[in-house]
């Protein structure tokens, strides 16, 4: 009788462990604040960058020029594409990151990890462009541009894990 009782706490638990391992693999709730806040931080992002990349084209087409209109085109420019001119852009852009990711982390399961990795290398990628542009005062436009599809294909990879939550199918 011992035994048996035995038998079925061990079957009790066993039954307890199995549901609470498949129970623990289920895809977090798709979050449409997360996913807006998304979109919106992409938008802010890109729009930075398009902002900083006109500039730098407008400065590299008006540095040769002997035309005194240029002149003061190449000073508005460079003043605008200024590192102190787009500190806010770089501040709130941060801000906005930092909230994506507990935002998108809030929710904890098995993809939690990558996408916490994904947020993280799109942060450390805004400090890199934010750092360089601290250092030079201004950015090229290959660079500006080169950075928008980097920062671009990141915020891909987040939306296709916002998509998949939408949709009701597992992250992996």
């Amino acid at each position: 009788m011992l035994r048996r009782n035995h038998r079925v706490r061990i079957a009790v638990v066993m039954v307890l462990l199995c549901v609470a391992v498949l129970t623990s693999c289920t895809a977090p709730a798709y979050d449409s604040i997360a996913d807006q806040l998304l979109t919106d931080t992409q938008r802010q992002a890109d729009a930075g960058l398009v902002k900083l990349e006109n500039l730098a084209m407008t400065i590299e087409r008006t540095q040769q020029s002997k035309n005194p209109a240029d002149k003061k085109v190449l000073a508005d420019a460079t003043a605008q594409a200024s590192y102190a001119s787009n500190m806010d852009f770089y501040n709130s852009l941060q801000s906005s990151v930092a909230t994506l990711q507990t935002r998108i982390t809030a929710n904890p399961d098995l993809s939690t990890q990558k996408v916490t990795d994904s947020v993280s290398k799109l942060a450390d990628n805004i400090e890199e462009v934010r750092s360089l542009h601290a250092s030079q005062n201004t950015l090229s436009a290959a660079y500006a541009q080169g950075a928008r599809q980097i920062w671009d294909q990141q915020f891909k990879t987040l939306t296709v894990y916002e998509l998949t939550l939408k949709s009701g199918n597992k992250t992996q």
